[in-house]
Parts: C-alpha cells; structure tokens; sequence
C-alpha cells in the first residue's frame, strides 16, 4: 500500500512570537507649526481633496490649508491699503441693488467711506436703495452682495464706537475670507508654490486672520516612530 505522508504541522511558541509596540494615532503625531518654527525652505507636493497643499520642508511633511493660507495673505493686503492708493476695482457689467433695512442703512453710512477704500464703488439712490457699482479686484463678483450685507449686518452700536483700527481689521477679515481661494478647487503646481512664497512674506503666516492654524507638521522623526523605525 503506498504510504501518505502526512503534513508536519509546525506550532510556534507563543514566548518566541515578536510583539510590536502599539501603534500611536497620527492624530497625536500632527501639530501646529508655530511662527518661531516656520520654514523658509517649503516645497509643495501636490494637494489632499483639492483643499489642502501637502508640502516638505527640512523637518518632515507639511499641510497647509490652501483657503485659510490665502486669508492670511489678502488680509495683510487689504490692511496695508490704509497707507496706500485705493485697492483696485472691477466694475460689475450691471450694477447689483438692494434695499437696506433700518438698522443696515443706519451702518451703510458709517462705512461706506471705509469700504469705498478696500474697492468698493457704492451709491446710495433713493430711500434705503443702494448700489454697488464695483467690487474689489480679488472678490467674485458674485460673492458682491454677501460681502456687503454681511460688512453691514456686524456693524452695529457698540462696533460703530471701537477703534478704527479694530473696524478696518473686521472689514479686511471678512472681505478676505469672500475672496480667498476655496475649497475643493484644484490648484497648478506654480499656484502652489505662490501661495506659499506668498504666505512667508505676511505677518503671521501660521495663523489665519480668525486665528486658525495654516499649516500642520508631521515630523519625520515622528513618522519613524509611527513605523517603529526608532
């Protein structure tokens, strides 16, 4: 009869099994990157979900939220304005109108003359009826009315008594915020790196005007950790 061979089974010993050490969440590994630790040397990659630039710099792996990064950038235009010409202006092919309410009316004339400076092309017509003639270069035409009834709406008693300043920084925030790029929109490698060339010359290119961060940093030490390299 011929004779089967049976298969050898082998058993491992459980004290001679290698045990990894447990896998650290990234989400502890990610961190803000502060303004004394900004990086001179940044280098884009390409993008995440078309939001964010993903980058390199000499201490590892970078994000930069592309929408908050151009925040940052308008903002500091549109204060630098305040010493400057007039910002530039696109005129609308047909004047946008719309009737204010008493409250809005009663702002429109405090800030008409400060917007008018950051681009605006205002008319005040008949009744409560205003016109916008031009917006701000940077600004979607179509983003026009928003911005607008949102300058107004903000500006009530207690802000129309703040400091100047403090109004101006309102205004360019919310008009950067309209204008800057959004997410979900695909940017050109050379888009990218403008952004970033641009960022490093604002006065706070780790912070967004609102005070969100702009870039996130995955050290490469950090991701030697992550795969036990260390």
């Amino acid at each position: 009869m011929p004779v089967v061979n049976e298969e050898r089974k082998t058993e491992t010993p459980e004290n001679s099994k290698s045990t990894l050490p447990p896998l650290v969440s990234a989400a502890n590994l990610v961190r803000e990157v502060s303004f004394e630790d900004i990086s001179t040397n940044i280098r884009p990659l390409g993008q995440l979900e078309e939001s964010f630039i993903i980058a390199t710099d000499d201490e590892g792996l970078l994000l930069i939220d592309q929408h908050v990064a151009h925040e940052r950038i308008l903002f500091d235009k549109y204060r630098a304005l305040e010493n400057a010409r007039p910002a530039d202006s696109q005129n609308l092919l047909m004047p946008e109108t719309f009737d204010l309410t008493p409250a809005q009316t009663a702002a429109f004339d405090s800030v008409a003359e400060e917007l008018e400076a950051y681009g605006f092309a205002l008319m005040r017509l008949s009744g409560r009826t205003v016109a916008i003639k031009a917006v701000p270069a940077d600004l979607p035409a179509g983003e026009a009315r928003n911005m607008l009834a949102e300058v107004l709406e903000t500006v009530d008693a207690e802000k129309r008594g703040s400091t100047r300043a403090t109004f101006r920084d309102e205004v360019a925030a919310s008009l950067a915020c309209r204008a800057a790029i959004k997410i979900n929109t695909p940017l050109a490698l050379e888009k990218m790196r403008w952004l970033i060339d641009r960022l490093l010359l604002t006065s706070s290119p780790t912070t967004c005007p609102h005070g969100r961060p702009v870039i996130l940093r995955l050290a490469t030490r950090d991701i030697e950790k992550g795969f036990h390299r260390s």
